[in-house]
């Protein structure tokens, strides 16, 4: 489980089953170019919202990105998401999302949107690392670099 602070709330993001982590990847395939910069950012060893106050103009495209998907995949992206999302509550961790959406009043878009990046790295962010390496290596980058 990773553990990040938000707005002096402690979540926890859990693991996505792996069969829900090939369906996200699906969808969120056309926005992998605007999910990079967040990525990279965090791939440094920045925190989210570190990188984020650093650049916040990287969260626009993805923002963006997210506008122009169908209603229907922004649904099954964020319910996923929030579906592994925790909140902690006293000494003890409370599921923030049902499927009528959150359970708590104060998640709201300033929460929603950096919450399914995190949800996305860490489930997905191996399998875009490796994305990332195998272009990086791959013939055609290969003959344009030299």
């Amino acid at each position: 489980m990773t553990t990040v602070e938000m707005q002096d709330i402690t979540f926890q993001i859990g693991k996505l089953p792996a069969k829900k982590q090939f369906h996200v990847s699906r969808r969120i395939a056309p926005i992998i170019p605007a999910l990079l910069p967040i990525y990279v950012g965090l791939a440094r060893g920045g925190s989210l919202m570190a990188t984020l106050e650093q650049s916040p103009e990287i969260l626009k495209p993805f923002a963006e990105a997210l506008a122009g998907m169908p209603d229907d995949a922004v649904d099954y992206l964020i319910d996923t998401c929030m579906s592994v999302v925790k909140r902690q509550q006293g000494s003890g961790w409370a599921n923030i999302w049902s499927p009528g959406g959150p359970m708590f009043d104060d998640i709201d878009l300033s929460l929603l949107l950096p919450l399914t990046v995190r949800v996305i790295t860490v489930n997905l962010g191996p399998f875009i690392s490796g994305l990332l390496t195998s272009q990086s290596s791959s013939p055609a980058s290969q003959a344009q670099a030299g």
